[in-house]
């Protein structure tokens, strides 16, 4: 039971926190002047870089430990815990292939390197974010459901 209130609090706290960049943050810089929002937007690419990469791991790895035996889930708990654990699996490996080398180039800029599609590489990384922040609120929400039927 602790390993699925671990998950659990720290998967919400990390949907939280990606909800937070995509409804408020981003938003807020892109109303910024040019100088501020490209110094903003480096600055978060660049704590979030460091920071999610052990999040997102830890959790998912979390979830993964839910679905040893020594947590004896029932059979439809264990089920939505591993379909959850495939979700973060998912948003691991497509943030790794999608998101992340953009959010790399990102953290770099500066108002005087930025480079000529940097409008658009900001909008696929947008877009990438909305799609995983979707995909780990689905997981969120089916692990909280498993908790239920443990």
């Amino acid at each position: 039971m602790t390993f699925h209130i671990l998950e659990v609090v720290i998967l919400g706290l990390m949907c939280g926190s990606e909800l937070s960049v995509a409804m408020f943050a981003h938003p807020a810089f892109n109303r910024q002047p040019l100088e501020i929002h490209v110094r903003l937007r480096a600055a978060f690419a660049a704590l979030l870089g460091r920071v999610m990469p052990f999040w997102m791991g830890g959790s998912t790895v979390l979830n993964l430990l839910l679905l040893l035996p020594f947590e004896h889930l029932s059979e439809r708990a264990w089920r939505l815990a591993a379909v959850a654990f495939a979700i973060q699996a998912l948003a691991v490996v497509f943030s790794l292939v999608g998101p992340v080398p953009i959010n790399n180039r990102i953290a770099q800029w500066t108002p005087e390197s930025l480079p000529d599609d940097w409008r658009a590489q900001e909008h696929r990384w947008d877009v990438y974010h909305w799609l995983r922040t979707c995909g780990l609120v689905a997981a969120f929400a089916i692990l909280v459901l498993s908790m239920g039927l443990r």
